[in-house]
């Protein structure tokens, strides 16, 4: 496995890992709706939604439900860049779908330091709409121990 992979999938552990330690369920991407009838904590990762601005399919990275916190459901958006590279020139393209394709309001957790700081800046400045939060490792951390998840 190449090591950006590497570093985005523990990304996406760290989130996985928070979502079971909150009791959610995984249940598989063509199970999600119907299960959501069932009134309980659930999560499903590459979740189809929308098509994009491109008009090429969407998918959320994690799209979860609780009957309390997010009867309308959450989407959780993991984007990880060590080092140099170009995942901050995609930003504008995430943004633009969140805030006009996504189907349920959505969460990006930025992290590994890789990303140009100003990148990172135009990205917090976009909250609103559609888009909660962007959050790096820690201030998701502090935003789950606080209960919102």
């Amino acid at each position: 496995m190449s090591k950006p992979n590497y570093t985005g999938t523990q990304l996406e552990k760290f989130i996985e890992d928070r979502l079971i330690e909150r009791k959610y369920q995984f249940v598989s991407k063509e199970k999600f709706k119907p299960a959501i009838y069932l009134g309980q904590p659930i999560y499903c990762k590459q979740f189809p939604l929308n098509p994009s601005i491109y008009e090429t399919q969407l998918f959320g990275d994690f799209v979860l439900f609780h009957p309390e916190k997010w009867p309308q459901c959450l989407i959780i958006e993991s984007k990880w860049q060590q080092s140099g590279g170009s995942v901050d020139e995609k930003f504008p393209f995430l943004v633009r779908n969140i805030q006009e394709r996504h189907p349920y309001q959505t969460i990006v957790l930025l992290d590994g330091g890789g990303y140009k700081k100003k990148a990172e800046e135009w990205m917090r400045n976009q909250v609103g709409n559609n888009l909660l939060h962007v959050f790096n490792m820690g201030e998701f951390q502090k935003w789950v121990n606080q209960g919102n998840i």
